[in-house]
């Protein structure tokens, strides 16, 4: 799990060159499962929440994760997990206002 666990988090919350008004995203593969992936995800957000400071504050879905405010500054992030012709990806979306100084 530990293989994932960094490059979820590094993909949750770092800035992407593909990125307009706000949002960025990418993706990440190699689940067995979508419950692999959820169980990563909301560890990842977990952690991410521990390390940065801030009171987590996520929501879930059937097959997403979703952070608000998340550190450093105030970023939103969905993390859904999906599964096509027998591959699971984790797609993350990540949106902040620049106005918001994030």
């Amino acid at each position: 799990m530990n293989r994932i666990f960094l490059p979820l988090v590094a993909v949750a919350l770092a800035p992407f060159a593909a990125s307009a008004e706000g949002f960025s995203s990418g993706y990440v593969t190699g689940f067995n499962s979508e419950a692999e992936c959820m169980d990563t995800a909301r560890n990842s957000l977990d952690a991410h929440f521990r390390e940065n400071g801030g009171t987590p504050d996520t929501g879930e879905g059937s097959y997403s994760i979703y952070g608000f405010d998340v550190p450093p500054g105030i970023t939103q992030v969905a993390i859904v997990c999906s599964e096509h012709d027998g591959s699971v990806v984790a797609t993350v979306t990540g949106y902040s206002l620049v106005e918001n100084g994030t």
